[in-house]
């Protein structure tokens, strides 16, 4: 007999039971459909390991919901605390500090320590108007002497950190350096130009990272202090926006090494001195004078010219930004952005201006006819207008400028308009002086006037010392002993310096005597020191290989000479054969025109008379028909005459003719006469007015 008691346990415990999978069947429901196999693993966990996930189902939800809150809130606040207690510098990677601070970075040792990093062998920016081409300004000069050769010709491994925000130390404060990507990224960035770095600190005043900026960058100037910075007018990469580019950094040249007349070059470095000096501009604004300064250097190629420009510059330890007025972004616009950039200290140079097609003159209205009458002298290589700074030649036809180049009035006004640069050293450099406008050199643009000759007795023995001069750092470094006596130790200087002296000494023989085997203004400095460079370990044979120098340098001057005129020649014959040819064509064209002229008028002339004819016949139509009834008359009478009487009527018919022709002159004008003779009778037509025969063979008026 069954147990009520158990019977009604049993039927309460059941029921409570399937409520109880019931409610655990929901969540299981829910995560099964969230994450599909769900149930799958729950049942096998429950099965093999006795444990039912469904217990702690709320928990995992309630650490996901925790962990969801806790991103979001952090990144709030993180951005809260960003914004108003943190300060941040943001670079610019098409600035010149992104590689300022990329240097200074790379040395610091969080970046040797990141386990994310970015190795590079170039850390400038790959902007086209920042990105610096040449190799030895990431080389040390101290490593030129030791060192192998292999290692020397490697590049500089150096270590960024990667994308990310790193924290590191800084004058014991916390800083954060964040590399990211750009969020403006085309398909037309280069590497370099796909992110942004910046550095933050904590705290709302930005002094230390100023200070972080102002060590890298007198850090990046110190590897440059004995260098001259050489930058290049040219435009952005993918827009047409101008900006100066970085392109090298040369060591500074010694002026001593630019061969030049000593007065003109102590002259110029005075002139210079002085203007550069800040009492010189205080001088200039009391006056209200434009604070500029203009020189041009012209002489024959390879005189030294360009080597002034860069020894000046490394002279008095300013940037040189070179500007090329050929290029076909050489427009007004653009060039009048770069130098409204242009720094105050600073050298311009535009190198061979008469090549830039400027050279005509702005006065081509004067004398007209006898520019008109005159012909035009011929162009030189590269000239690209006719005229040259002495003579005016206006052509009978003008043709404009190229639309957006650089003009002649353009330049002027950039160079000395109301809107341009102060403070900076224009340097013009020419090969042909006499090509150049009158008022592009006027005083006032052009300060001083430098010539740059042929060499001469005294420039070649300069070049020869130049070249042969033992100088400090031309020998391998000597080793020193560590204890050296203090008299031994002088006694060795004395005697370096007797041999020094004794090797100058030597060197000024050979130099003179080079000198007096060279022709005096024949070979410009470059040709001689080409030759010298040839034979710089043995200044004996470079004396010994003069004169085969000077006449293989006539052999090819020659050469190029009746080069140059067989060219000429050739493009002469050619320009004559062309204008035969164009001559022939004209006058075949005249002929075919005359022809086709003459053609014209005889159509028009056979028109007229038909014309004529026509409207005759029209007139005297109605009155041949009343003459030819007559006609047919006197025909039929005169045919019955005898031969006597055809003899008097001949004489009467002649006669009849006299008179008619006579009536017909006296006529109107309007009419025609037509007379036929035959040999029975005489036939006398007349149109219009005239008198007509009385149709009996007797005409009306007879002469005597």
């Amino acid at each position: 007999m069954a147990n009520p008691a158990v019977s009604s346990y049993a039927s309460w415990e059941q029921p409570a039971a399937t409520a109880g999978s019931a409610d655990g069947a929901q969540p299981l429901m829910v995560l099964d459909f969230l994450f599909p196999g769900f149930s799958v693993l729950a049942g096998a966990v429950q099965k093999y390991l006795h444990m039912n996930l469904n217990l702690y189902i709320p928990l995992v939800i309630l650490v996901g919901a925790l962990i969801l809150v806790w991103n979001y809130s952090s990144q709030h606040l993180w951005e809260q605390l960003e914004k108003h207690f943190m300060s941040t510098v943001d670079i610019r990677t098409d600035d010149e500090i992104y590689n300022i601070l990329m240097a200074w970075v790379a040395t610091q040792s969080f970046a040797q320590k990141s386990r994310r990093f970015v190795v590079n062998t170039d850390l400038n920016s790959r902007s086209f108007w920042l990105w610096r081409w040449d190799d030895e300004d990431d080389h040390d000069d101290d490593d030129i002497d030791g060192g192998s050769a292999a290692a020397k010709s490697k590049k500089n491994l150096s270590y960024t950190p990667s994308f990310g925000s790193h924290y590191f130390w800084y004058r014991g404060w916390v800083l954060m350096f964040r590399r990211s990507a750009n969020k403006e990224q085309n398909s037309h960035m280069l590497v370099s130009q796909k992110e942004e770095i910046s550095i933050s600190c904590f705290g709302r005043n930005p002094w230390i990272l100023k200070e972080l900026i102002h060590e890298a960058r007198q850090k990046y100037l110190e590897k440059d202090q004995h260098k001259t910075l050489i930058y290049r007018g040219t435009t952005r990469s993918g827009s047409a926006e101008p900006q100066w580019q970085r392109c090298m950094a040369r060591a500074s040249r010694p002026f001593s090494t630019v061969i030049l007349n000593e007065k003109t070059k102590q002259d110029l470095i005075e002139d210079v001195t002085d203007y550069l000096q800040p009492t010189t501009q205080r001088w200039y604004a009391n006056r209200g004078i434009p604070y500029r300064r203009g020189y041009l250097l012209y002489g024959p190629p390879g005189t030294g010219k360009s080597s002034l420009s860069l020894a000046l510059a490394g002279f008095f330890k300013i940037r040189i930004y070179i500007v090329s007025l050929s290029s076909i972004t050489a427009t007004e616009e653009n060039l009048a952005t770069l130098f409204a950039e242009l720094p105050r200290r600073c050298v311009v140079l535009l190198e061979d201006i008469d090549t830039a097609g400027l050279t005509h003159t702005r006065d081509g209205g004067k004398g007209q006819d006898a520019g008109a009458a005159a012909a035009p002298e011929p162009l030189e290589p590269s000239q690209t207008s006719v005229g040259n700074g002495t003579t005016t030649v206006t052509p009978t036809t003008t043709t404009p400028a190229p639309l957006g180049r650089l003009s002649l009035s353009g330049l002027l006004n950039i160079l000395d308009g109301v809107a341009s640069q102060e403070g900076r050293v224009l340097i013009m450099t020419t090969n042909h002086l006499e090509k150049l406008d009158r008022a592009l050199i006027r005083p006032g643009r052009v300060d001083m006037i430098v010539e740059f000759g042929l060499a001469d007795e005294g420039m070649t023995a300069s070049i020869f010392r130049a070249i042969f001069a033992r100088l400090e750092g031309d020998d391998a470094p000597q080793v020193v002993p560590m204890n050296v006596d203090p008299e031994a130790e002088k006694a060795q200087l004395e005697k370096q310096a007797e041999k020094l002296a004794a090797d100058k000494a030597h060197v000024d023989a050979l130099a003179l005597e080079f000198a007096s085997k060279i022709p005096a203004h024949e070979f410009s400095p470059a040709e001689l020191q080409g030759h010298l460079m040839r034979y710089k370990r043995s200044p004996q044979t470079a004396i010994d290989k003069a004169e085969d120098f000077i006449e293989q340098t006539r052999k090819d001057r020659k050469e190029k000479e009746i080069k140059d005129a067989e060219e000429k020649r050739k493009a002469e014959e050619k320009r004559k054969k062309k204008e035969a040819k164009e001559e022939e064509d004209k006058k075949k064209e005249e002929k075919k025109k005359e022809a086709k002229e003459e053609k014209k008028k005889k159509k028009r002339r056979e028109a007229k008379a038909t014309k004529s004819a026509s409207t005759a016949q029209d007139s005297g139509s109605g009155s041949d028909s009343g003459s030819s009834s007559e006609e047919d008359k006197s025909d039929s009478d005169s045919a019955s005459e005898s031969g006597l009487g055809k003899q008097k009527k001949s004489k009467r018919r002649h006669g009849t003719n006299k008179k008619t022709k006579e009536d017909t002159e006296r006529s109107s004008g309007s009419s025609a006469t037509v007379l036929e003779d035959t040999p029975k009778a005489t036939k006398v037509v007349t149109l219009g007015h005239g008198k007509k025969d009385s149709g009996y063979g007797t005409p009306s008026s007879v002469d005597a």
